[in-house]
């Protein structure tokens, strides 16, 4: 019994979970009973508990005794920063599903962005329909040719136009799709 109590107080565990853009490292260390303080047995490190997913990953794995992976540059590469602002499509224009128009927009973060057709789903809330130009540009001043997939005919249908990595978006104002 001494022994699975020593063992105990010594083991070291860390739970990393990652979700949209979030992070929780955990590190639970036993209490040591034969000493009266409570943590990691001396010698041993405590997981981290901020960072990239990749770190995470290096604090469950240090925690528990194993080497730490090395780092890929672009894990942790600064998310984008500025703005985009929709110039158009104009509000007001009716669209056929399989149609074709130009959306332009204005970008301060220096990204690529991608453009995606969106549905205002109702109190307040809106879903992806479809991605309908990608990877489309990242000057200052973009534009792109969309063609609209085939859709249920509606008149709450706006585009969004975001960074790759979703951190910063603009949206157009909504317009109807019709058959």
């Amino acid at each position: 019994m001494c022994r699975a109590t020593s063992m105990a107080t010594t083991l070291a565990v860390a739970v990393a979970t990652t979700a949209v853009g979030c992070m929780l490292v955990i590190s639970l260390a036993p209490s040591r009973p034969d000493t009266g303080k409570s943590g990691p047995a001396a010698g041993r490190a405590m997981a981290a508990t901020a960072g990239h997913a990749g770190s995470a990953a290096r604090a469950a794995t240090s925690a528990l005794g194993a080497p730490a992976a090395s780092a890929d540059p672009e894990e942790f590469a600064s998310p984008a920063t500025g703005r985009i602002e929709v110039t158009a499509p104009e509000p007001g224009v009716d669209y056929k599903a399989n149609g074709s128009f130009a959306v332009t927009w204005n970008n301060s973060t220096g990204e690529e962005v991608d453009v995606w057709l969106r549905t205002a789903t109702g109190q307040g809330r809106s879903e992806r329909v479809a991605l309908v130009a990608t990877k489309a540009g990242a000057g200052r001043a973009g534009e792109a040719l969309v063609t609209l997939p085939r859709v249920p005919p509606g008149k709450r249908y706006f585009l969004e136009v975001a960074t790759a990595d979703g951190a910063v978006s603009g949206f157009s104002r909504t317009f109807a799709i019709t058959n």
